[in-house]
């Protein structure tokens, strides 16, 4: 193992899984208050559901990249 291999930090797994799990929290209460926000502005109702699922498409985007680099960690 060469010098610079050493002095990479490892990633820890279990920290990583944390964050997404909070990574969804964030993004859910994000879409929920923003759609609370855009109805009271004037916007149709339908719209807090749909930020709602698009927070989940991006949570599971982000999810699939996370695991691809642990994948190739593991390489």
């Amino acid at each position: 193992m060469s010098e610079v291999e050493k002095l990479k930090p490892k990633k820890n797994k279990y920290l990583m899984f944390g964050a997404i799990g909070m990574e969804l929290i964030s993004l859910i209460l994000f879409a929920i208050y923003g759609g609370e926000y855009a109805v009271k502005q004037g916007y149709p109702n339908y719209l807090k559901a749909l930020l709602i699922v698009l927070a989940f498409v991006v949570w599971f985007i982000s999810l699939i990249a996370k695991l691809r680099s642990i994948e190739k960690s593991k390489d």
